[in-house]
């Protein structure tokens, strides 16, 4: 109904409901792979940071650029809305998914940076979709600067992909050096999540005449899995 633009006015509520599930699934993701107390803890450092980060951008055009919520998406910590922490919590775990093969315990430089890469170009991938829609089609958010990606300033994607890139050089270390296991039902389910997403909300913007956006996260996502399968080719020849 999101996707096709027909959710009725009393239904609105329901776009928080739907953040807020799809950061839960992650979580469980998050505890089947850290252990409870670890998943809930990064979980929960995640959905704080970035709920900081985006604080800062709405009160001083920090980290993001500057911008302000027009819809209420329910209760709100730094004035952001709880849900965008949750839905944080979705970006990292679902492209930690996607970007698994990088993941092992033994540490090495380049898995390093290469998996912190991967995953943060995964984030703005999916960013390069859900913006135009939430500000172009929906105007949940509107931006106070503009550039040239459907007025969206580029600090946004910039932004997206340095707070990225940071919690998944921690989480890396985290996976490395600590005795965490392997789920590849959850690994599936999270790889589904975020391909639901994006086709989620390529449907809305096919409907909303958002062509340009559909053909800029096709191309990013094709460029981001290309680099994805040479990097599985190195880690191969490496091995061997």
């Amino acid at each position: 109904m999101v996707g096709f633009d027909i959710l009725p006015p009393f239904l609105e509520w329901a776009n928080a409901v739907f953040l807020y599930l799809a950061g839960a699934l992650a979580i469980i993701y998050a505890v089947q792979i850290l252990g409870k107390r670890a998943g809930l803890l990064f979980s929960a450092i995640i959905t704080a940071f970035t709920m900081w980060a985006e604080s800062l951008g709405v009160k001083y055009g920090w980290v993001f650029g500057a911008y302000h919520y027009e819809k209420d998406f329910g209760v709100q910590v730094f004035g952001v809305p709880l849900t965008i922490g949750f839905a944080w919590v979705m970006v990292i775990f679902t492209s930690m998914a996607i970007a698994r093969a990088w993941l092992t315990h033994s540490f090495s430089f380049g898995r390093w940076i290469g998996y912190a890469l991967i995953t943060s170009m995964l984030a703005v991938c999916m960013d390069l979709i859900i913006d135009p829609v939430a500000f172009v089609a929906k105007e949940y958010w509107v931006w106070e600067n503009t550039g040239p990606y459907y007025g969206i300033p580029n600090q946004n994607f910039i932004g997206w992909f340095s707070v990225s890139f940071g919690i998944q050089l921690l989480l890396y270390l985290w996976i490395t050096f600590r005795n965490t296991s392997y789920s590849s039902l959850w690994n599936r389910r999270m790889k589904w999540l975020y391909g639901m997403m994006i086709g989620m909300f390529v449907v809305t913007s096919l409907v909303a005449g958002l062509f340009t956006a559909v053909f800029v996260t096709g191309s990013a996502l094709a460029v981001t899995f290309l680099l994805q399968w040479a990097g599985r080719r190195f880690l191969i020849n490496e091995s061997q």
